[in-house]
């Protein structure tokens, strides 16, 4: 069963991931690509975040995207970039390297 794993971004954090092939990786970020790697890693998104309100209803705040998924399809290794920030002003990029490993039993 894969895992739904929120990576927090950090200026001193690690920048290699091992994952195995079902894992979801989330990401509290405007946008991103896969640089490398495409046939084992997709990138799901960007996604804003929203909620259901007491009527049922779908509310969403204005803005910028806020949450981007990483899917591991197949083993192998992958690099990502990671988009962070204000997107039209002051963007970051983190690059990790992604090493999906075959899901065990």
């Amino acid at each position: 069963m894969g895992r739904l794993i929120e990576v927090q971004l950090a200026p001193d954090g690690p920048t290699r991931l091992t994952v195995v092939t079902g894992d979801l990786l989330q990401f509290a970020a405007s946008g991103g690509h896969v640089r490398s790697g495409d046939s084992c890693i997709e990138m799901l998104g960007p996604f804003r975040s929203a909620v259901v309100g007491l009527n049922g209803e779908v509310l969403a705040p204005m803005g910028a995207p806020n949450v981007v998924f990483f899917l591991a399809r197949q083993p192998g290794s992958a690099e990502i970039d990671v988009v962070t920030g204000d997107p039209w002003h002051s963007p970051e990029t983190t690059t990790l390297e992604i090493a999906v490993q075959p899901a065990g039993g």
